[in-house]
C-alpha cells in the first residue's frame, strides 16, 4: 500500500458568488488536522496548470479579486511559451502563484500538522492541461514533450529553491482524455523527455500515468505510451479515474496485467462518488495500492444539495473553531484509511458469508488489520441510487445480524464500525484470547467494520464492544 490522496483543494473556487472565496482560511489548520487524524490522509495532489506557462499572472488577478472566477478559468490553460528555445529558461514566462498558494496552504501545513501528531504526509506533482476552457494558448505541451519538460522541471526548480521541497511522484497529466492533444505516444514522449531533464536536476521521478477519466481506457494509453521506446518501464504507477462506463472484470484484468507487464503499482487516483463499495472492489479487483476520492472539504450549505467528492463538512468556517466532521459516505473510507499505513501489505482474508466482502493487510510493524463489508439489502440499494441521484436523506440502518470475525493471532483489537448511510463510528475494543479467535460484531446493511491490532503494551482507550444488540445501535 502505498497512499490515501486528496486533491489539495478546498472551495476557492465559489462558482455560485463567481469569485475567489477564502472563508475557509481561519479553520484551515483545523480542517487539515481533521483530514489527517479522521480522514486517514497521506498525501496531496499538488496540481499545476498548464497555463502557468504565460506572461500573466492571471492567479494573482483572481485571488485579489480583479477577475471573476469565470474569466479565471477562460486563462487557466492558456499556454504561451516564453520563448523559442526549451532549453533556455525565461522566468518572466512562468506564473507559479498558484502553485504556491497550494504548497503555503495545504502542503506545508499538512507537512506540519502529520509530523507534530506522528503522521507522514507527502504530495504529488499532477500537470493538468483539461480542454474545458476557452482559452488553449498557441503552444501545444502535448506535440512539444521539451517545452512539457521545460515547465515540469522550473516548478521542480521553484519548488525546492522557494521550500525545499521535492514531490514523491510526479502524475504526466490529469485525464488526458479530457484534453484537447493528449494520446498515449505522446505521454510516453513526455515522460522520455521529462525524466531526462529532472535526471539532469539530480531527480529520479516516479512517474504516474495515464490517470484516464474512466478505468478501461488505461490499458489502451498504456499500449501507446509502451510505443515510446523506453517510456512504459519509467511508469512506477498505472493510475485511473472511475468516472464513466464503471469497470467490468474483464476491464480490471487487463488493467492489472497491463501494471504487471512493466512491474508497476496500480491506483485509483479520483472519483467524486467513491464510497467503501468501490474501495473494496478495486482493491481486490485492480489491486491498487493508493486512493483518492476528491478534495479535503466542503462549507456546510444548510438545504443546498452538498457537491460530492469531499471528504470533511465544515460548520462555520469563518471561526478558527469550526466544528469539521466527516461526511456520511467518506466515514467507511476513512476507517480503513486511518488503519492502513504506507507500506502495508495486503493478505489474504475470506468470508463464509456470500452477504460480506473482506479485505486484509499487515502494517510495516506486523500490526494485522481485518476489513469487512456488508452489502446493502435490494431496499436499501434502491434508496441509495435515489439518495445519490436527488441528494434526499437516507433512513438510519437498523436490525442486522452478529457476525464473528476472526484473526491469525490472539491479541488485542480496536474495532470500528461505521456506515455511510448514517455517518456514524462506533469504537470498541476486543480481546482475542487465542490464534483463530474471533470478536464478535453487530453488522447492519452498508456497515464497514475493521479490526486493528494493538501493540502489547498500549492501553485500552475505548470501551469493550457492546455484548447485547442494544449496544451496537
Amino acid at each position: 500500500m502505498d497512499a490515501w490522496e486528496a486533491n489539495a483543494k478546498m472551495w476557492e473556487f465559489n462558482r455560485r458568488a463567481n469569485r475567489f472565496d477564502d472563508s475557509w482560511m481561519p479553520a484551515r489548520d483545523r480542517i487539515l488536522t481533521e483530514m489527517i487524524v479522521e480522514g486517514g490522509i497521506n498525501r496531496l495532489r499538488l496540481e499545476l496548470r498548464s497555463g502557468a506557462e504565460n506572461p500573466v499572472d492571471y492567479w494573482s488577478q483572481f485571488r485579489n479579486g480583479a477577475l471573476s472566477y469565470s474569466d479565471f478559468k477562460k486563462h487557466a490553460y492558456e499556454k504561451i511559451n516564453d520563448n523559442a528555445d526549451p532549453k533556455v529558461l525565461n522566468p518572466k514566462g512562468f506564473q507559479f502563484s498558484e502553485l504556491d498558494f497550494r504548497v503555503e496552504n495545504f502542503v506545508l501545513p499538512s507537512i506540519r500538522i502529520a509530523k507534530g501528531l506522528g503522521r507522514p504526509m507527502r504530495f504529488s506533482l499532477s500537470y493538468v492541461d483539461s480542454k474545458w476552457s476557452d482559452r488553449q494558448g498557441k503552444l501545444s505541451h502535448a506535440t512539444n514533450p521539451e517545452e512539457y519538460a521545460e515547465l515540469i522541471a522550473a516548478a521542480y526548480i521553484h519548488l525546492k529553491q522557494k521550500y525545499g521541497l521535492t514531490p514523491d511522484a510526479l502524475e504526466i497529466v490529469l485525464e488526458p482524455d479530457n484534453t484537447e492533444e493528449w494520446v498515449g505516444r505522446r505521454i510516453g514522449s513526455a515522460i522520455i523527455a521529462v525524466s531526462r531533464r529532472l535526471e539532469e536536476q539530480g531527480v529520479t521521478p516516479r512517474i504516474i500515468a495515464p490517470s484516464t477519466t474512466v478505468a478501461r481506457r488505461a490499458p489502451r494509453y498504456m499500449e501507446e505510451i509502451a510505443s515510446i521506446p523506453g517510456a512504459a518501464e519509467k511508469v512506477s504507477v498505472l493510475a485511473y479515474h472511475r468516472y464513466g462506463i464503471q469497470p467490468t472484470e474483464q476491464a480490471y484484468s487487463r488493467i492489472r496485467e497491463s501494471a504487471a507487464g512493466i512491474k508497476a503499482q496500480t491506483a485509483m487516483l479520483e472519483f467524486a462518488r467513491a464510497d467503501a463499495n468501490i474501495l473494496f472492489e478495486d482493491l481486490t479487483q485492480a489491486n491498487i495500492s493508493s486512493f483518492q476520492k476528491h478534495d479535503i472539504a466542503t462549507p456546510d450549505l444548510g438545504r443546498v444539495a452538498t457537491a460530492p467528492g469531499n471528504m470533511l463538512r465544515v460548520t462555520e468556517p469563518g471561526k478558527a473553531d469550526a466544528e469539521v466532521e466527516l461526511l456520511p459516505e467518506a466515514t467507511a473510507l476513512a476507517s480503513v484509511f486511518r488503519v492502513v499505513d504506507p507500506g502495508a501489505v495486503r493478505i489474504g482474508s475470506k468470508s463464509d458469508q456470500t452477504w460480506l466482502n473482506s479485505v486484509a493487510f499487515r502494517n510495516p510493524d506486523g500490526r494485522l488489520v481485518l476489513a469487512v463489508k456488508a452489502d446493502l439489502g435490494p431496499v436499501m440499494k434502491l434508496l441509495d441510487k435515489v439518495h445519490r441521484r436527488l441528494n434526499t436523506p437516507m433512513p438510519e440502518p437498523r436490525g442486522g445480524e452478529w457476525v464473528t470475525l476472526r484473526m491469525g493471532r490472539a491479541g488485542h483489537y480496536h474495532l470500528q464500525r461505521s456506515n455511510g448511510l448514517a455517518g456514524r463510528i462506533l469504537r470498541c475494543e476486543v480481546i482475542i484470547a487465542t490464534a483463530g479467535g474471533g470478536g464478535r460484531v453487530l453488522l447492519r446493511g452498508g456497515d464497514v467494520a475493521t479490526l486493528t491490532e494493538q501493540p502489547k503494551a498500549s492501553s485500552t482507550h475505548y470501551p469493550a464492544c457492546p455484548r447485547d444488540a442494544a449496544g451496537w445501535e
